[in-house]
């Protein structure tokens, strides 16, 4: 009997995180992927905020849920909704450095990326320790990673990514990322903007369907390791 589209659509999306860690095993850098621990947690965390088109419903949502979530947060925004960012430490998230704009960090000039990294904690040291940043678009370079470790930073990716953009295909992300979430995944989400706005959605559609696994801060999850 042939496969059905939502079939082969369940097979990708169960190998997609194993197969992730697999590759993240070949490159070499330190970076954070995921996390091996017998615990059943993993780590939910955003990237883009803090925006008042979706942070407030998000941390209603994950209240609700009573999970725990690390924000990769842009400067330019913690400069802009300092309220926002507050609301974020207050209810017991994590805060992280996604440096100062929503931009493409590879291409960024060395003494930019330098400048920025370091204005983005500064922006962020007053809510909380800042150790964590994830680089624009998920790419980084060596020179991107000696600058981090410099500012006691490190970088993490993750096991899966998906991206609200304001479209039907929206509905469909909590559906196409559960079969692949497992202790140690490490879950990247997108909020900011109004086009975003169904990241609170998707959010309370996964914890809805995930337990017993539990959504954890980055450190939380590191905390957690068997290594």
């Amino acid at each position: 009997m042939a496969s059905t589209p939502t079939a082969l659509a369940d097979v990708v999306s169960r190998w997609r995180e194993p197969a992730t860690r697999a590759v993240s095993r070949l490159i070499p850098g330190g970076v954070l992927w995921y996390v091996e621990t017998a615990d059943p947690v993993f780590a939910l965390t955003f990237d883009d905020g803090p925006d008042p088109a979706t942070t407030p419903r998000l941390l209603e949502v994950l209240a609700r849920h009573r999970a725990r979530a690390t924000f990769f947060l842009l400067g330019e925004r913690v400069e802009a909704y300092p309220r926002l960012v507050a609301a974020i430490t207050a209810a017991g998230h994590e805060i992280a450095n996604h440096l100062m704009r929503d931009e493409r960090s590879a291409l960024i000039p060395d003494a930019r990326f330098r400048l920025d990294l370091a204005r983005t904690t500064e922006l962020l040291a007053p809510y909380g320790p800042v150790r964590w940043f994830r680089p624009g678009s998920g790419v980084f370079t060596p020179r991107m990673l000696r600058t981090a470790a410099e500012q006691n930073l490190r970088a993490v990716l993750g096991t899966l990514v998906a991206a609200n953009k304001g479209g039907p295909a929206d509905e469909r992300i909590a559906k196409s990322l559960l079969p692949g979430v497992r202790p140690g995944s490490i879950l990247v989400l997108h909020e900011g903007g109004p086009q975003r706005q169904g990241v609170a959605d998707t959010t309370d559609e996964l914890l809805t369907a995930l337990p017993p696994l539990r959504a954890v801060t980055v450190s939380d999850l590191v905390a957690r390791s068997r290594t």
